[in-house]
């Protein structure tokens, strides 16, 4: 029984490894198109977004509509990135030591806001902005808090049952 709860979490640690490490891809590869790519890929979004709010939408919309996802998108990339480094951290530590995880994975989140901006920098029409930085570690946060709020009300509840 004890050899299988070990494989369990072996595979279970394993598996969490692999889908931060394509999160992690993943925001990278958001993170580093051209700002061509990336302002492109935002009007679409936001011509079309806007077309479906607006009977005739006028540019200072679009430039709105197009403001709000890309704010929208930093902070819900990063909220994953926030909950599956949390969950990783409680995966991988147990008992006291998730707390130091937890303070881990909050580590390591801001130093992705941070240096995922830092280096946009060096990338042909982009630019770092302490703004996005924030909304990416907000973003962080509020998934790290989600996680460990769900935790904690998983073993409120496995005790009241």
């Amino acid at each position: 029984m004890k050899d299988t709860k070990l494989w369990l979490k072996f595979i279970v640690i394993t598996a969490s490894m692999a889908a931060l490490a394509l999160l992690l891809c993943v925001v990278v590869f958001v993170s580093f198109q051209t700002g061509a790519e990336s302002a492109g890929v935002t009007m679409r979004a936001a011509e079309h977004i806007a077309a479906m709010v607006f009977e005739n939408p006028s540019q200072d919309q679009i430039k709105t509509v197009s403001l709000m996802i890309r704010y929208g998108a930093h902070l819900a990339l990063f909220f994953v990135v926030g909950m599956v480094t949390a969950f990783v951290s409680m995966v991988v530590f147990s008992r006291y030591f998730r707390m130091i995880g937890i303070v881990m994975s909050g580590a390591v989140c801001y130093l992705l806001a941070y240096y995922t901006e830092y280096f946009k920098q060096y990338i042909e029409g982009r630019h770092f902005q302490m703004s996005d930085v924030s909304l990416n570690w907000y973003g962080s946060a509020a998934g790290i808090v989600c996680m460990v709020v769900s935790y904690f009300l998983n073993r409120l509840l496995v005790k009241l049952s």
